[in-house]
């Protein structure tokens, strides 16, 4: 008989950082052509998009269980499905990564939080394959931890699309996963878009900012991230 038991009543939550994070890399960037406004002229700023909008540690939780091997969908604040739209409200382009933490917690007791002991990589995120976000090649992540980035630049006052659209549970897990909660958090951050003539400054910039060497198509558009 299989054990069905394993995470029956596990909760799933999802925590979106309020952190999020905002770089005139571009901008920063020496180079023999003007970069679009001067710095003290523009403005970088993002944010989670309507409908995913989280105070500190705000939880959205599932009512129905978890169990090993699921797949479970994502809905936002509205019960709109996927999770984590950045939107640009700021006024300037820019290049958008969202970094995603994933890891096992306490759901109740003395010892309620986060569970060091625990494989977060038996949370199994990504996103869509036919969408604007992409992962690195090979991927930046700890097990705990992956790094996403849209394709394009996003304009001010647009957002990206959802970046989850769904979570897998690793089929083999153990009795030490009984009722425990699954959190995701999510920081945001951005890098000024220079424009599409400028790639060497866009690419230095995101260096500059990130610490990965991105490909960029003639439209500015990243088509890749090394390391």
């Amino acid at each position: 008989m299989k054990k069905r038991f394993l995470l029956m009543g596990a909760a799933l939550v999802l925590v979106a950082a309020t952190a999020v994070g905002g770089s005139l890399a571009a901008g920063q960037i020496e180079g023999d052509r003007a970069v679009g406004a001067p710095l003290a002229a523009t403005t970088l700023q993002i944010g989670w998009a309507d409908g995913q909008t989280r105070s500190p540690a705000a939880e959205y939780q599932l009512s129905q269980p978890v169990m090993p091997g699921d797949t479970v969908a994502l809905a936002d604040a509205t019960g709109k499905a996927g999770v984590y739209s950045v939107q640009n409200t700021g006024s300037v382009a820019a290049y958008v990564r969202v970094t995603v933490t994933k890891y096992w917690a306490d759901e109740e007791g003395e010892g309620k939080g986060k569970r060091t002991d625990l494989d977060g990589s038996a949370i199994q995120v990504s996103a869509p394959a036919d969408s604007g976000w992409l992962e690195s090649n090979p991927p930046f992540s700890s097990g705990e931890t992956q790094t996403f980035y849209f394709r394009r630049p996003i304009s001010p006052q647009e957002a990206s699309e959802d970046l989850l659209q769904s979570l897998a549970v690793d089929a083999a897990l153990g009795n030490e996963y009984t009722d425990k909660t699954i959190r995701l958090e999510a920081v945001a951050e951005g890098v000024q878009f220079a424009g599409a003539a400028h790639g060497d400054v866009n690419q230095k910039g995101i260096l500059t900012s990130w610490g990965v060497l991105a490909q960029l198509d003639e439209s500015g558009n990243i088509t890749a991230i090394e390391q």
